[in-house]
């Protein structure tokens, strides 16, 4: 074997280039061995070896065996977080390791010392072991969840190359963060070499580079929509390449030759080729020739299609829709709700027993979200197991799985399930309801209780939490991720639980959420400020988990994979009161509404939690809607939390975040664009929004960032100071004290503006053409409004005259007037003006009032 070497330099000290195996994944048997608040410590003591376990010198596409199982060592460069990153979602608790490998090559010139001390930096999320020229070095040993920690120490490096191994560890239970980053002080006189076994290294590097110069332009394609990517302008060189189009879990769709060059346009034919999903572009070497086994120099650009279109307008009549929505949801066999809307609409002969059974298995091994299908089970066992074409030898499997469940944490048995977050203690509630009304003389085996015992606690446990939502408001607010689940709860509760008082707070809680879904929506996109949510979910309103519910409901929005609350409302007897409709169509000339949440006082899952109360507005024109939650916990970590959005339709969406590293994997909470490292300190009058941002001297990226999306503007213009973009009628402009880079490569092409400043504070308007004239004008204008920009703060006159002032401390001033950014009443808005903990809340459209009683009276 022919070993060539690649050389790279390092990036401000470290390493981006690496070789890495793994990971390998040990499911843990017997959880109950480790116990208590360290268990992954214990489970990582338990696995770890010595030895670093590699016996061969590493090279690229060369196989690795740890233990039984069999790796590759892989090329990994790093993105602008400097990690290797591993992250992964397991539902069951698993033990990873992984090894990353480069050779450090230290310059010294003649004369000087051979060796040399190097104080480096680890940043890991678990624990790590450093092998340098194949002594054991080091050895950190900590979990930390998200944010990874930075542990200093020192290594001597000999004159020229210096083996560097790096066995990094994880324990996953759901969420798994897994990165590592390596500094060598500043790096300098220092570069890597790496070994490859492909050949000739200068062709594989000519692809490397290729590769990387790569990118998209947008995150979804519609319909007939080229699938299509870029090449800079400036890329210096034509080369042929493999371009496959595949699902993350690998089955491929098509393949075929592009050629990249300087300013290349690559299409790869229209989305609608395509079932609807999320898809890898995977850039590959040619000829196939070249290959050398499954040739690792490669990049993947991640990407969605949908066949459906957005319905910006009403349409229909909720029966149609329900019909659509269940014909929908059948043809995609995305989980199991897609063969219980089969069994709705009779499809019995297209009912995929597989699906359901790994299902049932699923929730027989407790992986986490369960509950969310074990709901699904529950009803499609009191709606279809009666019917004769009912597979029978599902009967005794389904049974056995409702009775053998963890209903409870404080149920015996350990595992991965999330048991205590708003969504999930619903769910877990609704299952426990349902379980024991299904068979309650039958003794469950997991606690020895009868059905009727989990009847009675599940009651009692539902009432309670749907009593602190109808009264208080989600602590979860507005989350487009997790409103989804709560529906798929309240659907099956409303509709299938015997006690009628709780199938009317069901209904009750419902109707309130989807109320909230009505005021904070702008034609279909649920665009609002949300207590949780992941970036898919608001980067496009294609993928985002309610839009299908809205479409459903009234008419606006498009039917995705989301499919757990439509197929639920379609199957349930939720009847949607036409005042919601009418308040979700409607079109006022200026909406300003105001909420407050605060989550049931009494809950004590709330009890430490910073999410337990949220002060939000929300601004709308027929044009635009501008939300966001004022002063929420400045200065803190933040999380999943979504602060502030404009929204121009469904995909031109605008928005500022403070990233915490370059991944968009759902495991990292907050990551890229969910969430805020730092939570900035957030203002709004009505279309005049102001984020100020204070970031952390020792800030791991350095920046903070907006979301903005050429493709889906109708006009977009970007200069050093300002960023304007029209959609429609409706206009938004936005400015950054720190001043705005605009990202033409890179993952977020043509998409993302970044501001470098650790002070800075964030300016978003928003214009219309019937106030602001063109768009031309209304850039004059914007551009000519007096801007004094602080040191952490801004007074401004907006484009309607008023003069604004706000900072990181003090109030809001509105000419000269101090502004409530806080202490609202539960609502205050045209519909509805209610306080929190009140035992009613009226809606209004017009003369037509609808009462929503909480007492279950």
């Amino acid at each position: 074997m022919n070993i060539a070497y690649l050389d790279y330099p390092l990036a401000g000290g470290y390493i981006h280039n690496w070789l890495v195996a793994g990971p390998a994944a040990t499911v843990v048997p017997d959880l109950g061995r480790f116990t208590g608040a360290d268990y992954k410590l214990q489970i990582a003591r338990h696995y770890h070896e010595p030895a670093s376990g590699v016996t061969e010198p590493p090279a690229e596409t060369q196989p690795f065996a740890a233990g039984e199982a069999t790796l590759k060592w892989n090329y990994v460069r790093c993105r602008d977080d400097h990690y290797v990153d591993l992250s992964v979602f397991h539902h069951e608790t698993t033990y990873l390791a992984a090894w990353a490998y480069a050779e450090v090559v230290s310059a010294a010139a003649q004369g000087e010392a051979q060796l040399r001390t190097v104080t480096c930096t680890l940043t890991t999320n678990g624990p790590a072991d450093v092998w340098l020229n194949g002594a054991h070095v080091h050895r950190q040993e900590h979990f930390y969840h998200q944010l990874p920690k930075r542990v200093t120490f020192e290594l001597t490096l000999q004159a020229g190359a210096n083996t560097l191994l790096v066995r990094m560890e994880q324990v996953a239970a759901r969420e798994c963060p897994y990165a590592m980053a390596l500094q060598l002080g500043t790096g300098e006189g220092l570069s890597v070499r790496l070994p490859t076994a492909i050949a000739p290294a200068e062709r594989r590097a000519r692809f490397e580079r290729a590769f990387n110069a790569a990118h998209l332009r947008q995150d979804v394609f519609k319909a007939d929509e080229p699938v299509a990517f870029y090449w800079p302008d400036g890329f210096e060189d034509r080369l042929k390449l493999t371009v496959r189009v595949q699902t993350p879990g690998r089955e491929i769709f098509t393949e075929g030759h592009k050629t990249a060059g300087p300013g290349v346009r690559a299409e790869m034919g229209p989305a609608y080729r395509f079932p609807d999903g999320a898809y890898d572009l995977l850039l590959m070497p040619t000829p196939r020739e070249y290959y050398v086994g499954e040739m690792k120099v490669s990049r993947g650009l991640r990407c969605w299609t949908t066949r459906g279109r957005f319905s910006e307008e009403p349409y229909g009549t909720l029966p149609e829709r329900s019909r659509e929505a269940l014909v929908d949801a059948a043809q995609r066999d995305v989980n199991v709700f897609s063969e219980i809307a089969k069994m709705a609409l009779g499809m019995w002969s297209r009912v995929r027993l597989p699906a359901i059974q790994d299902t049932i298995a699923r929730i027989n091994r407790r992986g986490d979200c369960s509950d969310f299908y074990l709901v699904g089970l529950l009803g499609m066992a009191y709606r279809y197991a009666d019917n004769p074409e009912f597979p029978t030898e599902l009967r005794q499997p389904l049974h056995d799985c409702i009775v053998n469940f963890k209903y409870w944490h404080d149920e015996p048995g350990s595992d991965a399930m999330c048991y205590t977050t708003e969504n999930h203690s619903i769910l877990f509630h609704t299952c426990e309801v349902l379980a024991g009304q299904l068979y309650p003389d039958e003794v469950f085996t997991n606690n020895g209780e009868t059905g009727r015992q989990h009847r009675a606690r599940g009651e009692a446990r539902a009432l309670a939490w749907l009593q602190g939502r109808a009264a208080h408001g989600f602590v979860e607010w507005d989350s487009n991720c997790y409103f989804e689940e709560d529906t798929l709860a309240l659907t099956h509760l409303l509709s299938l639980a015997e006690d009628d008082n709780l199938a009317e707070m069901a209904t009750v809680v419902l109707d309130k959420m989807l109320f909230t879904m009505a005021v904070n929506s702008f034609r279909g996109v649920f665009g609002s400020t949300h207590g949780r949510t992941y970036t898919p979910h608001i980067k496009s309103a294609y993928n985002e988990a309610t839009s299908g519910m809205s479409r459903l409901l009234w008419g606006m929005g498009v039917f995705n994979s989301h499919i757990l609350a439509t197929v639920s409302l379609a199957c349930s007897e939720y009847t949607l009161s036409p005042l919601l409709t009418q308040i979700a169509t409607d079109r006022p000339e200026e909406l300003w509404s105001r909420e407050r949440h605060t989550g049931d006082p009494a809950d004590w899952r709330n009890s430490g939690s910073h999410a337990a109360e949220v002060n939000k507005v929300t601004y709308r024109t027929p044009d635009a809607m501008l939300c966001s939650a004022q002063d929420w916990h400045a200065g803190e970590p933040g999380y999943q939390q979504h602060i502030w959005q404009a929204t121009l339709g469904p995909e031109a969406v605008v928005f500022v975040t403070h990233p915490t590293c370059a991944s968009e994997d759902g495991s990292h909470r907050p990551n890229f664009w969910h969430g805020n490292a730092t939570l900035p300190r957030v203002a709004q009058w009505k279309d005049v929004l102001v984020a100020v941002h204070r970031l952390p001297d020792d800030d791991w990226m350095g920046f903070t960032h907006a979301f903005f999306p050429a493709h889906a503007f109708d006009e977009y213009l970007v200069t050093p100071r300002w960023a304007f973009a029209r959609r429609g009628d409706g206009y938004i402009a936005l400015a950054a004290a720190g001043g705005l880079e605009w990202m033409t490569d890179g993952d977020n092409a043509y998409r993302e503006l970044r501001s470098h400043a650790a002070h800075n504070v964030w300016l978003c308007h928003l214009g219309r053409r019937s106030l602001d004239g063109s768009f031309e004008e209304f850039q004059q204008k914007s551009q000519a409004l007096p801007v004094e920009f602080g040191d952490l703060s801004v007074r401004l006159r907006s484009l309607r005259g008023d003069e604004l002032a706000f900072g990181w401390e003090g109030p809001l001033l509105l000419n000269g007037v101090e502004q409530p950014i806080t202490g609202f009443g539960h609502y205050e808005s045209p519909y509805c003006t209610m306080e929190s903990g009140a035992d009613h809340m009226d809606i209004q459209y017009g003369e037509t009032i609808m009462r929503l009683q909480f007492g279950g009276e």
